[in-house]
């Protein structure tokens, strides 16, 4: 065999042997991609065709006692742009070019945000920025239309309050963010689990684009939308109430306030405000902002969170307690010397130094004696037929309206044997040495109104949970005291209103019954002072209880000239807006 012949069949099998280790190799590696990695590749696969996409619930909406929407939902654009993208689309020659010409047009559309941090974004290595959140409609058809390189739109819905700052501390806030949007703060906290409803999910195949395929597997959880509420507020006597208070506050040189008006016969909340208050859509900007008595902050409603010395108000509780026990009546007289000293040399004076002599019960109210009020309850009741009163009256508890509200306060000889005197006992019963909400002084009066009987107070009228419709009904707490008792004390209070210091909250052609309250601060001096009025209208027939408070007032600090032209004002509105007759002359 020729030496050409040999080597040519040493190429041919050395050819062949190549070919069949290139064999081998490729049948191992078909096997290990096919056998040993075959199902791991596949998972990967689905993994990119098929996604799950969590679908977010809508937020429940909440409405006014007349079905206006106090709160809502919106859908807005947040703009993102990508920085390494626009880099990579555009060469280093016409790169500067694109991006002068980009900015102008996104400044053009977006004018709050400069040109210079517009640079300085798309100079970020970073694969998206966001430069924009919540951008109006308009905005948006306008990036739209222009189509521009490397911007893209993402669709968020957002917690909006179409009125503003009306009703904001008994409303709340949403905080949101990427993730996910909780209830701050009033009903938007108490309701949040039952207003957010539960997020569903939906399982497809995607194309490149994103896109789900119409042809594919599929599945879907649908979202369960959040509950409706609809409140017992009434949007346009809310706004009277606190336009007016506000007013009253800056006029008055006041720190805050608030108003609330309640049903009288179901115990449902008309009208609940605060002074100062904020914007529930731009919270971020008052979240420095004190409220209610150097409240830590002015997100707390002042009616729940707000606990003070309600003054001379409480002696309508007191003459409550002494006339339900058949211990007085209200013309009942004592000797009035304008001073007293108790047991434990405390000192008891009137407000104003004065000594009224022989003077009834009724007159006791009529001039605010605090002699007279320490009378009936350290000589008359005594601490074991007073303080069951004070808590049948609801203090030292919360009400049970929010779960976001302060219990108040007072001593007794059993809470705190070793620091109660009867001392405590007299200033008691005229509002010093017991701290109280508004609500609950509101509620007291409003067990007055009603005959005695306490209602539980509430706010959500309704729950529309996805068609399933529950009702709040009016429900009686207890009675407090009898009706007899009720009667008499109502009388007391119109002559309070008509005879003493309650007189400018008179409503022209109506009967109120009311009491004026005027409490000092303790450890402030007397001029900062706690200035309130509480009472019932028309008192023949009584529909609403207002109680106005004026936190540290410095034009003038008593109960019946700062406070009682506010109530007059509310009182007024209430009677014209609900059509209620003329009961006086």
């Amino acid at each position: 065999m020729s030496v050409e012949l040999r080597r040519a069949r040493n190429r041919q099998m050395l050819i062949f042997l190549l070919v069949c280790v290139g064999m081998l190799t490729l049948i191992g590696r078909l096997y290990y991609w096919q056998i040993v990695r075959g199902d791991s590749l596949a998972q990967l696969a689905t993994n990119e065709h098929i996604q799950n996409q969590i679908l977010n619930a809508p937020r429940g909406l909440i409405y006014d006692a007349q079905g206006h929407i106090l709160a809502t939902n919106v859908v807005r654009d947040d703009v993102y742009i990508e920085p390494i993208q626009f880099s990579i689309d555009h060469s280093s020659d016409t790169f500067q070019g694109a991006l002068a010409k980009l900015v102008d047009s996104l400044h053009r559309v977006l004018p709050s945000i400069s040109q210079e941090t517009l640079y300085k974004d798309f100079n970020l290595e970073l694969q998206t920025v966001r430069i924009a959140s919540r951008i109006d409609p308009g905005q948006s058809a306008q990036l739209r239309s222009l189509q521009l390189p490397d911007i893209f739109l993402e669709p968020r819905t957002w917690r909006i309050y179409p009125d503003g700052s009306l009703a904001a501390q008994i409303l709340g806030y949403v905080q949101q963010d990427d993730q996910k949007s909780m209830g701050i703060y009033g009903i938007e906290r108490q309701y949040d689990q039952l207003l957010a409803g539960k997020p569903g999910s939906f399982t497809a195949e995607f194309d490149l684009n994103g896109n789900p395929l119409v042809v594919g597997a599929s599945s879907e959880q649908p979202a369960v939308n959040g509950a409706d509420l609809t409140l017992t507020i009434d949007s346009a006597m809310q706004y009277m109430a606190q336009s007016a208070l506000a007013d009253a506050v800056k006029t008055l040189g006041a720190e805050s306030g608030s108003a609330i008006v309640v049903n009288v016969r179901t115990g449902a909340i008309v009208v609940m405000a605060g002074a100062p208050t904020f914007d529930p859509n731009q919270y971020g900007n008052s979240a420095a902002l004190t409220g209610c008595l150097g409240q830590e902050s002015v997100f707390f409603n002042p009616s729940l969170d707000c606990a003070y010395e309600p003054g001379s108000t409480l002696k309508a509780v007191t003459m409550a307690a002494a006339l339900d026990q058949g211990l007085i009546t209200p013309d009942t007289t004592f000797n009035d010397p304008g001073y007293r000293t108790f047991n434990d040399a405390q000192m008891v004076v009137n407000w104003n130094g004065l000594s009224y002599g022989t003077e009834s019960m009724t007159q006791v109210l009529e001039h605010s004696a605090n002699v007279g009020a320490a009378y009936v309850a350290h000589d008359i009741l005594g601490p074991d037929r007073y303080y069951p009163y004070l808590t049948k009256f609801g203090f030292g508890k919360a009400t049970g309206f929010s779960n976001q509200e302060e219990s108040g306060f007072f001593r007794t000889p059993t809470n705190s044997p070793k620091s109660w005197s009867p001392s405590d006992l007299t200033r008691q019963a005229f509002g010093q040495s017991i701290l109280a909400t508004p609500l609950q002084v509101a509620m007291a009066y409003a067990a007055i109104a009603n005959g005695g009987v306490m209602m539980h107070p509430y706010m959500v009228a309704s729950i529309n949970n996805n068609g399933s419709m529950v009702s709040t009904q009016p429900e009686v707490l207890r009675r407090v005291i009898s009706t007899h008792a009720a009667a008499l004390l109502t009388g007391m209070l119109m002559h309070s209103a008509t005879d003493g210091f309650a007189q400018p909250a008179q409503v022209p052609g109506y009967t109120i019954a009311a009491k004026t309250g005027t409490a000092t601060t303790q450890g402030l001096s007397s001029d900062q002072t706690e200035a309130s009025v509480a009472g019932f209208i028309p008192a023949t027939n009584p529909m609403f209880v207002i109680l106005v408070k004026i936190d540290r007032p410095q034009q003038t600090i008593y109960g019946g000239t700062a406070a009682a032209p506010l109530w007059k004002a509310i009182g007024q509105q209430l009677m014209w807006y609900y059509h209620v007759p003329p009961d006086g002359a």
